[in-house]
C-alpha cells in the first residue's frame, strides 16, 4: 500500500463521511442507528448491505464485501487506494501533494491526472472547432439532426476536422505530450514515425465520467471519407465501454426523480429524446450490455425499459441483456419499434409520447421474449420444443421463485404445453445457485471470535492489561493479530476509530472479517459473559499446564522413581482440583 500520511487520511475521512459518499450510488435507508441498501458488488434482491455512519464503515452480509469509505470508492469505481484518497480529495476541496501519495501513488495519481487532462483540452479543442470556420460540415449535420443548443451545451459535443493532424499540431502547441496523447487513444503513431489525429471530420461526443470528467470520445463521421459510422476511444486506465454509461452524468437527476431508466444504443438515440425533453436515458457504447452496467442502472433505479433498434439486431441485443438484469434482480421492460425504426427516428416521425411513462407502456420482457420466439418459430411440435429449449436459460436465470412461477404458467397457456411438463424441461440441468460468502453470519463463531465481537462493540469495556493478557492466549493467529492491532489502537489514539483501524490492515479478508463482526448482530457485552470467558480462558490455560505434566510424569516414570515424580504429582492433583472448581463456577 501507498505512504500516506495518517493525519491527512483522518482529515480526509473526517471530511468524506461515508453515508453521503456510498449515498450517492447506493439507495440506503435507515435502519436504527445504521443504513441499509442493496449491495453494489453483487446480485442483491434483499437489502444485505449495511453502512454504520457512527464506526465508518460498511458491510455486506451477503456477500462479504467490506471497508471503510477509502476501499468503497476503491471497490466500486476500480481505483487504486491512492487513486480514492485523491478522488475523496478532491472532492471535498483537501490539498493533496504528490508527495503524500508515495513514490508508486503518485506516479500513477500524476499519470491519471495528466490523461484526464488532455482529454479536458481535446474536448475543449473540439468544441472551438465546431464554433468555428472549421465546423460549419458539423453544424450543418447538427442542424439536419434537429439538435439544440442546450444539447449540445449539457453534451459537450464538438467536431473534429478533416485534416490528419489538426489536434496533434494544437496538443503539441500547448506543450502536451504526444506520447501521453496517443496512450489515451486521441492520436495513432505512424509507421514512419510521428502520430495523426484518431478522430477526423466527425461529431464528437465526450464521454463522462460520475464525477463529469471526459474520460474517453465517441465519433460520428459526417463526410464521406472512409472508416466506421461510429468511431469509439479504445479502452485505457480512465476509461472502460463495458462499465460506462453514456449520458449517465446528464441524466443522473432524472433517474432519481423517475425511477426509471430508458436504455438505448446509441449517442444519437438518446440526444434526440433530449432534445425532445426525455431526460431519464443513458446508452450503451458500442458493446452488448454488461453486469457492470446494470449494476451502474441498479444503483440508480427500482426499474429499467430497453429501447433498442426495431430490427432483428435490436431484438437480439435485448434479449442478450434479459439474463443478467434477472440474474442482478432489477426489473426490466421492452419498449419494442416498428420494423426499421431507431429511437431517433420514431421520435422525429411520431414524437415521443411512446418514451413518457414508458414502464407503463413497455412489455415485461418475459412475455416479450416468448412472443419473438413464437414468431421465429411458430407453434407446431417442433417448433414449441424449439421454444422451450431457448426459453430454459431465460427461466434460470430469474432467482426469484415466484416470478419463476407466473411465468411457467404464463409460457404453459401461451405455448399450449402442460405446465409440469413446461417446468421439467425448463428446469432441467439447472446449475446450481451459488451460495453466498455470508463471511458474518455463516460461520462459526468461536470465543476468541466472540470476544473480539465484544472489544469492536465495546473497546473500552476491559482494562487493557487485561486485553493484553487475553491476546497472548488467542490460538488463531489472525484474530490474535488483530486483537494486537485493537490494542495498539487504543493505546495510539486513546479510542477505537474502527474507519483507520481498517486502513491500518493490510489483507482484505481481514478488513471484512472486522466490518463483520463489528455490524453483525451478537451477544451484548455483559459482566457475565466477561467472567465466562474469563474462567474458559483460565481453563483453557491450566488445561494447557495440566497436559504439560503429564508429559513431564511420564519422561520422569521411565527415568526416576523420586522426588520429582513426587512433585510432579502433586501439581497435577492441584491443577485438577482448580480445573474441578472451576466447572462449578
Amino acid at each position: 500500500m501507498a505512504f500516506i500520511p495518517e493525519d491527512k487520511l483522518l482529515e480526509i475521512k473526517d471530511a468524506a463521511r461515508i453515508e453521503e459518499v456510498v449515498g450517492q450510488y447506493v439507495q440506503l435507508q435507515q435502519r436504527g442507528k445504521n443504513l441499509l441498501g442493496l449491495c453494489p458488488f453483487h446480485p442483491d434482491t434483499a437489502p444485505s448491505f449495511t453502512v454504520s455512519p457512527d464506526k465508518g464503515i460498511f458491510h455486506c452480509f451477503g456477500c462479504g464485501a467490506g471497508g471503510n469509505v477509502f476501499s468503497f470508492l476503491m471497490q466500486h469505481q476500480r481505483l487504486s487506494f491512492p487513486e480514492a484518497v485523491q478522488e475523496l480529495a478532491r472532492r471535498y476541496g483537501i490539498t493533496i501533494t504528490m508527495k503524500d501519495l508515495g513514490p508508486e501513488g503518485g506516479r500513477q495519481a500524476k499519470k491519471r491526472q495528466l490523461m484526464q487532462e488532455i482529454n479536458k483540452e481535446a474536448a475543449a479543442f473540439y468544441q472551438t472547432c465546431l464554433a468555428g470556420a472549421k465546423g460549419e460540415k458539423g453544424r450543418a449535420y447538427i442542424k439536419k439532426r434537429g439538435l439544440t443548443k442546450e444539447v449540445i451545451r449539457d453534451f459537450h459535443i464538438g467536431y473534429a476536422p478533416e485534416e490528419w493532424d489538426a489536434l496533434r499540431k494544437h496538443l503539441q502547441n500547448k506543450g502536451i505530450s504526444l506520447d501521453a496523447a496517443q496512450e489515451v487513444g486521441l492520436l495513432v503513431p505512424r509507421t514512419q514515425g510521428g502520430y495523426y489525429d484518431r478522430f477526423r471530420d466527425r461529431l464528437m461526443f465526450p464521454i463522462l465520467d460520475r464525477q463529469e470528467r471526459v474520460i474517453a470520445f465517441g465519433g460520428r463521421i459526417i463526410g464521406t471519407a472512409e472508416g466506421a459510422k461510429y468511431l469509439n476511444s479504445p479502452e485505457t486506465p480512465l476509461y472502460s465501454k463495458g462499465r460506462t454509461l453514456y449520458g449517465l452524468p446528464q441524466a443522473q437527476e432524472a433517474l432519481r426523480l423517475t425511477g426509471v431508466a430508458l436504455v438505448v444504443e446509441g449517442y444519437m438515440d438518446l440526444l434526440a429524446l433530449r432534445v425532445h425533453g426525455v431526460a431519464n436515458v443513458v446508452a450503451t457504447l458500442g458493446t452488448a450490455l454488461t453486469k457492470e452496467q446494470v449494476r451502474l442502472l441498479k444503483n440508480q433505479v427500482a426499474k429499467a425499459v430497453l429501447v433498442f433498434d426495431g430490427d432483428v439486431a435490436g431484438a437480439r441485443a435485448m434479449r442478450r441483456a434479459f439474463p443478467i438484469f434477472a440474474s442482478e434482480g432489477l426489473a426490466v421492460r421492452v419498449l419494442p419499434l416498428p420494423a426499421g425504426l431507431d429511437p431517433d427516428t420514431y421520435a422525429f416521425q411520431h414524437g415521443v409520447e411512446l418514451f413518457q411513462s414508458p414502464w407503463d407502456k413497455a412489455q415485461p420482457w418475459f412475455a416479450f421474449l416468448v412472443e419473438e420466439l413464437i414468431k421465429a418459430h411458430g407453434l407446431d411440435v417442433e417448433g414449441r420444443v424449439r421454444i422451450a429449449e431457448e426459453l430454459r436459460p431465460y427461466f434460470q436465470a430469474l432467482s426469484d421463485q415466484v416470478e419463476q412461477g407466473l411465468w411457467l404458467h404464463f409460457a404453459g397457456e401461451r405455448l399450449g404445453v402442460d405446465e409440469a411438463a413446461l417446468r421439467r424441461s425448463l428446469s432441467s440441468a439447472a446449475p446450481v445457485a451459488a451460495k453466498g460468502l455470508d463471511s458474518g453470519q455463516a460461520r462459526l463463531i468461536n470465543e476468541e471470535e466472540r470476544l473480539l465481537r465484544w472489544v469492536l462493540h465495546h473497546p473500552d469495556i476491559v482494562p487493557l492489561e487485561e486485553l493484553e493478557e487475553w491476546a497472548r492466549d488467542f490460538e488463531n493467529q489472525e484474530l490474535k493479530c488483530l486483537l494486537e492491532l485493537v490494542i495498539s489502537s487504543l493505546k495510539e489514539d486513546g479510542a477505537l476509530d474502527h474507519s483507520l483501524l481498517i486502513q491500518r490492515v493490510e489483507e482484505e479478508h481481514l478488513r471484512q472479517q472486522i466490518c463483520a463482526l463489528t455490524l453483525g448482530k451478537g451477544e451484548p457485552f455483559t459482566e457475565h459473559l466477561a467472567a465466562e470467558w474469563r474462567r474458559d480462558r483460565q481453563m483453557r490455560r491450566l488445561k494447557k499446564a495440566l497436559a504439560h505434566i503429564k508429559e513431564e510424569l511420564a519422561k520422569a516414570a521411565a527415568v526416576t522413581g523420586g522426588e520429582d515424580l513426587l512433585a510432579l504429582q502433586v501439581q497435577k492433583l492441584e491443577i485438577e482440583q482448580q480445573l474441578q472448581e472451576l466447572k462449578f463456577f
